[in-house]
């Protein structure tokens, strides 16, 4: 009776472990029933990725319950959940739609000038000059210079030189906020993806990750980051790290059959 649960235990566990062996899934990308390329498809929980090439053709590790996140540019995201037949045919077709690109409204407004006041805020706003306050230069007169200005206090300098001082400096600070902003949610993508992403999957160098993600900016990746988008920003990272000038030298991804 021993030697017989034993043989049953034993049979049992190697079904066990057959199931959850990862094998190659063939797939084929259709959008409106034209294969598609450059799709990325992403292995969530193998964290392992593929692209259709010329035929929509692709293969990936995976098991039973595999959660493939299916993504492009010009595609709508989508999710597909990897059943029994799926791993036993080693064979997927997937069909995706397009993506409509909605644009954000703008309003345009007048400019305003640095020197003008804004009445919303400040209404009957008292007259501080050097006259109210009676400074010993308040009647002095200035000699007409084209290129001075004379401010409410009553002293004369230079139009270009007041407005390049105070649009320096308000530009500055804008840029070292921004810059400090920018390095912060930098650290935070980067420490939410891990250095084993960069390097294993998308094959960036440790040293140059942040450089990497320095030069995905445009793209948006801190606002679709803030935004909790994290499988668009997923996608972003890998369409852009496929062009980065940091990449590991002869570094190849090849999936091997076995």
């Amino acid at each position: 009776m021993r030697k017989l649960l034993l043989v049953l235990f034993i049979c049992f566990s190697c079904v066990t472990i057959a199931q959850n062996t990862p094998k190659i899934i063939t797939g084929t990308v259709f959008i409106d029933s034209i294969a598609t390329q450059d799709v990325h498809i992403i292995n969530k929980k193998m964290a392992i990725g593929a692209v259709s090439n010329k035929n929509g053709r692709f293969e990936i590790l995976a098991t039973e319950n595999n959660v493939l996140l299916i993504s492009h540019l010009n595609l709508e995201y989508k999710e597909v959940t990897l059943t029994k037949e799926h791993i036993k045919a080693k064979n997927i077709v997937i069909f995706v739609d397009s993506k409509t690109h909605m644009l954000d409204e703008v309003v345009l407004e007048k400019q305003k000038s640095i020197l003008e006041i804004d009445t919303d805020i400040l209404t009957n706003a008292p007259i501080v000059n050097a006259k109210t306050l009676k400074l010993p230069y308040a009647n002095v007169i200035q000699p007409k210079d084209e290129k001075t200005v004379k401010i409410e206090s009553g002293v004369a300098v230079s139009l270009t030189g007041l407005i390049n001082a105070l649009n320096g400096t308000n530009k500055r600070k804008k840029q070292l906020k921004k810059i400090t902003v920018e390095d912060r949610n930098i650290e935070k993508i980067r420490k939410h993806f891990t250095d084993g992403f960069f390097v294993y999957q998308l094959k960036i160098k440790k040293e140059n990750i942040n450089q990497f993600l320095q030069a995905c900016i445009s793209k948006g990746i801190i606002n679709l980051y803030n935004k909790d988008k994290v499988l668009e920003l997923t996608a972003v990272l890998i369409e852009n790290s496929k062009t980065s000038p940091y990449l590991l030298e002869n570094e190849n991804i090849r999936v091997t059959k076995k």
